[in-house]
């Protein structure tokens, strides 16, 4: 039906236009009745509008090639008046050379109503017909448009997440091999079980696809496997406190750990403090670092680095307007909390 339906629309477009000059002429005016007069003078005239109705239909399409095609300037007003202007022009062309003739030789002749009612009803139709075609092919460019460039914000979303796991990658290896190389002048047999924690900790971070939920579980273990690796580096009187709540659901994963990275990282003191928690919320997950520090105050851009700075920018690229980032940068101690909604 589908492959039929275009070829059969003309000959129902023309015999549309040829039913209302009927009812128009016929029936809301006086005298002539075009059912009283011999059926083969009504045969050849629907034929002849039927005939009308496919060169009508050949016009819009060919009509079609010229603006909607091949024509990729910029949809304005004047550009569609002028489009509309050519098809009335091309349409009243076509009606003067087909419909009146067979008109003026056909029962009483062309009357002067006969002749505006015949320029007026097939051209409003064909206007009509080229109007709901015109606006289909706007609303279908509308939404190609907005898919191919929802598409490229995609992507170069996608790019700029790639890049930024890049940097995270490098720094993230940089750090831990540090750790390992401190550690080695005290305990090679620690050493080594730093490696293979390291391992999984890069294995993790390398092939997790950045833009795909984890369980919120896995980025517990990797937090707690983060921790182990890093506390080995800090001096013995430094206290690492976790209270990590078990919670079902999942959220985007390595926004977390670039907060506990930043903790190890400038956690001073007389007597240095980790605290890291994390508990559901309301829908949301709250993710707490405290760290103490010295008790001058820190440059909050010096201690955001790649880390925080990256983790800022993919929150927007994941979250948009849906996370909760609090730095809290007290005298003697710094705080960050965040919270992600449980997906």
């Amino acid at each position: 039906m589908k492959n039929l339906w275009p070829k059969i629309f003309p000959a129902l477009y023309g015999f549309i236009i040829y039913g209302t000059l009927r009812v128009v002429n016929d029936t809301m005016g006086k005298g002539f009745k075009f059912w009283e007069r011999p059926l083969y003078v009504n045969i050849i005239e629907i034929f002849g509008v039927i005939l009308v109705g496919y060169l009508f239909t050949s016009i819009i399409k060919r009509q079609e090639r010229k603006y909607f095609i091949n024509d990729a300037s910029e949809i304005t007003l004047k550009r569609f008046s002028k489009e509309l202007l050519n098809v009335i022009g091309v349409a009243l062309l076509v009606v003067n050379c087909t419909i009146i003739p067979m008109a003026a030789v056909t029962d009483d002749g062309l009357s002067l109503s006969d002749f505006v009612q015949i320029n007026i009803i097939p051209t409003l139709y064909i206007v009509l017909y080229f109007t709901i075609r015109r606006g289909n092919f706007y609303v279908q460019a509308f939404v190609q448009s907005k898919i191919k460039l929802q598409q490229i914000e995609n992507d170069r979303l996608n790019s700029e997440l790639n890049f930024l796991k890049e940097q995270f990658s490098p720094h993230f290896l940089f750090n831990g091999l540090n750790n390992i190389y401190f550690q080695m002048d005290q305990s090679v047999p620690e050493a080594k079980k730093s490696v293979e924690k390291l391992s999984e900790l890069l294995r993790y971070s390398l092939y997790q696809d950045q833009q795909k939920l984890v369980d919120i579980s896995k980025e517990i273990e990797f937090i707690k496997l983060y921790s182990e690796v890093h506390k080995v580096r800090k001096d013995d009187r430094m206290q690492l406190r976790m209270d990590l709540k078990e919670i079902k659901g999942k959220i985007y994963p390595h926004l977390i750990i670039p907060l506990v990275e930043n903790a190890f990282k400038y956690v001073e003191g007389s007597k240095p403090l980790i605290e890291i928690k994390l508990k559901e919320e309301s829908g949301y997950v709250v993710f707490t670092v405290f760290n103490s520090k010295r008790a001058v105050k820190t440059d909050d851009a010096s201690r955001s680095g790649i880390g925080l700075n990256n983790l800022r920018r993919r929150l927007d690229l994941l979250y948009h307007q849906n996370y909760d980032l609090e730095i809290l940068d007290r005298e003697h101690t710094f705080e960050v909390v965040l919270k992600l909604p449980i997906q």
